[in-house]
C-alpha cells in the first residue's frame, strides 16, 4: 500500500507545483469549457474529498457529502498549497476497516481507509484532467504530457508502443 500513498502524494505534488506557477486570477478566472468552474474551485474540491478520509480516519466515518466547504481555498492559492502539504504530512494512516455515509439512505456502508485512499488517488487524477483542459483555455503550458492521465492509461500507452 506504500505504492498507493507515495502515487497520490505524487498527484498532490504535481497539483502543489502547478498552484506555484499560477497567479491569482488565473487560478479563480471562470473556464467556459469547465462550466465556468475554477481552478480553484477543483483544487478545494480535491483537496476536501481527501480531507473527508484522512479526518473520518480519526472518527472511523468517511462522508463525503456534509464536508466543510471552504470557499478561501479555491481563491486563495497560498491556503490551498497550505492544505496540501498538511493532507501530505497527514496521509500515511494504517489500513483500518471505516463506515461511509452514503446519499441515498441513512445507512453507512462498510469501507477501509485504503481504499478511501484508492478511491481519491482516481479522484484527483480526474480533477487534474480537468486542471489540463482549463490550462489549454488559458492558453498555459505548465504541465508535462503525463498530467492527469491515470496511470493505467499510461502503462496501457507504454505497453502498445513496444
Amino acid at each position: 500500500m506504500a505504492m498507493i500513498i507515495s502515487n497520490i502524494i505524487q498527484q498532490l505534488n504535481r497539483l502543489t507545483k502547478l498552484l506555484h506557477q499560477l497567479s491569482e486570477s488565473q487560478y479563480t478566472q471562470k473556464i467556459i469549457h469547465l462550466s465556468n468552474g475554477t481552478i480553484g474551485a477543483h483544487t478545494r474540491h480535491i483537496i476536501e474529498l481527501l480531507q473527508c478520509t484522512v479526518n473520518g480516519y480519526k472518527i472511523n466515518q468517511v462522508d463525503y457529502i456534509n464536508r466543510t466547504r471552504n470557499l478561501l481555498l479555491e481563491k486563495e492559492p497560498p491556503l490551498a498549497i497550505e492544505a496540501i502539504a498538511e493532507l501530505i504530512k497527514n496521509i500515511h494512516l494504517e489500513d483500518k476497516v471505516l463506515q461511509m455515509k452514503t446519499p441515498f439512505d441513512a445507512n453507512l456502508i462498510s469501507t477501509t481507509y485504503y481504499r478511501e485512499i484508492v478511491y481519491n488517488e482516481e479522484h484527483i487524477i480526474h480533477h487534474l484532467a480537468l486542471l489540463k483542459v482549463a490550462l489549454i483555455e488559458l492558453n498555459l503550458k505548465l504541465v508535462e504530457e503525463s498530467f492527469g492521465i491515470a496511470h493505467s492509461t499510461l502503462l496501457y500507452k507504454e505497453n502498445i508502443n513496444c
